[in-house]
């Protein structure tokens, strides 16, 4: 978050906002990192993953590029803008991904980093009835642990990832709401190992340019 509030007061008078959703079912863990920020751009909380389902993402992070006629010009999941070397706790700043944000903020609809509207659809992915089922276990799942019937939602958590394997949002929710080894009998770190996490990001290189 820091990066994109620094990138937010850089390109606040190019006509660029910045706002970040937060899905977690958890609102004090998220409100807790949320404070801690102290964001100066809209943050907001969608607890029943709502945003998620509408725009089919699968992962966090998940770039959504919108454009000033609400029509959405890039789609990208799995980016961060600053990750962390788990070994030596050094930061990296993604300035690549940076320079993609500030040449479309400059250049608008003719950046060469804005997609045609056939490949933002690719991206997306259409919704499939897996996908509407799977959204449903997990809410009943949700509903389930709200009302303090975290074993009974266990059932529902496994049809959601039966259904949508790959759906990394329902995955790691369901995995932190309860205990992960003894719930399925896997952690988030096996489920890496078996299945990718995130996607390659698929975008031209400045040198290019």
């Amino acid at each position: 978050m820091p990066v994109w509030q620094e990138l937010r007061e850089e390109l606040k008078g190019r006509n660029l906002e910045v706002v970040t959703l937060n899905c977690d079912v958890k609102v004090e863990a998220a409100t807790e990192w949320i404070m801690a920020a102290a964001p100066r751009h809209p943050a907001l909380l969608d607890t029943h993953h709502v945003a998620a389902q509408l725009y089919n993402t699968k992962n966090v992070p998940t770039h959504v590029f919108i454009n000033e006629r609400g029509e959405i010009v890039r789609y990208d999941e799995g980016v961060y803008l600053r990750r962390r070397n788990r070994e030596t706790g050094e930061f990296t700043v993604n300035e690549r991904y940076l320079r993609l944000l500030r040449d479309w903020a400059e250049k608008g609809e003719i950046s060469r980093y804005v997609l045609r509207s056939k490949e933002v659809r690719n991206r997306l992915k259409p919704l499939t009835p897996e996908d509407a089922q799977a959204a449903a276990y997990f809410r009943l799942g949700v509903h389930l642990y709200h009302q303090g019937h975290g074993g009974d939602a266990i059932p529902y958590f496994k049809k959601a990832h039966e259904l949508k394997p790959d759906n990394w949002n329902v995955r790691r929710q369901s995995l932190n709401l309860g205990d992960p080894q003894k719930d399925y009998g896997t952690t988030i770190q096996k489920d890496m190992e078996i299945r990718p996490m995130y996607v390659p990001l698929d975008m031209p290189s400045f040198s290019e340019a």
